[in-house]
Parts: structure tokens; sequence; C-alpha cells
């Protein structure tokens, strides 16, 4: 399985599937990170393996989504890493695409073409597309019932 975040910006990377949690009551972070960064994500499960999919067709590959949260260990010099164990969370329950906003799933459907442009898509992976601001986080604190340790 793959998990291809594409961030605000528009730019996208793969995490490994090892960074993927379902049930997170905690997120531990190394010794020599001061604090993390979440991003809401929402995330899109793949039904259908292609390659270079065209944006008209794009909605044959998902049909429903789940809300995520993409972690990212943060250092004493602010720079950040999304290669952590964990550090991906994705709710169990999914939901219909009919559930989100239009301008919401066509963006998550442009996204899914410029991500199968350059990689083969396989079904189970998940395209996580991050939205509005990280919330910094220190040790200790809780996002969504969350605890940063």
């Amino acid at each position: 399985m793959n998990l291809y975040v594409v961030r605000p910006d528009g730019s996208w990377y793969v995490r490994p599937d090892i960074t993927l949690v379902r049930d997170a009551d905690r997120f531990c972070l190394p010794d020599d990170f001061s604090g993390a960064r979440a991003w809401r994500c929402r995330c899109f499960r793949i039904d259908k393996a292609g390659k270079a999919v065209v944006p008209r067709f794009a909605r044959r590959y998902v049909s429903e989504w789940a809300p995520g949260i993409c972690f990212y260990g943060q250092r004493a010099d602010s720079s950040c890493t999304p290669y952590l164990d964990r550090s991906t969370w994705v709710a169990r329950e999914f939901q219909p695409l009919a559930s989100l906003s239009e301008a919401s799933v066509e963006s998550a459907l442009e996204a899914l073409s410029r991500v199968s442009s350059q990689l083969s898509l396989r079904i189970g992976d998940f395209l996580l597309l991050e939205y509005d601001s990280p919330a910094e986080l220190q040790r200790g604190q809780t996002l969504d019932n969350i605890t940063i340790v």
C-alpha cells in the first residue's frame, strides 16, 4: 500500500505504509524533536488500479473518503520530517464521495490525475489531501484526543 500525500501548494510525496495507524491515542516523538506539526487531510481510498489517469475519468478510481491527520516531527532548528512511525492517522469509517462538496471532490480528482501521471495507482492505496494550516503542537498537547508525547 502506498500513501500519496498532496500538500496545499500542489506538491506531493509518498509516505511509507508503516506510518499508517488507524487507532491512535498517542503520537510519540523521538527525544531530539521539540514538537510536531499536524495537517488535517482528506483520505481517498483508491478503488481501481491505473496509470496516467486523465481528470475526466478520475471519478472511476475513488468512491469513498475519510478524515485524517498527517504528523510531521519538528526539530529544535524548525526543520520537519514526515517519516516517523505512526505519523499518518486515518479514520476507520469511510464516507461516500457524495458527502463532500463538489469543489473538494474536484480537487481530489485533479490530485489523483497528477500523481498517477508519474506513478501507478494500486487498489487500496490512499491519496491524502492536506488542507488548512498546520497545528503547531508541543509535547503534552492534545489534538482530537491524540496526545503528543
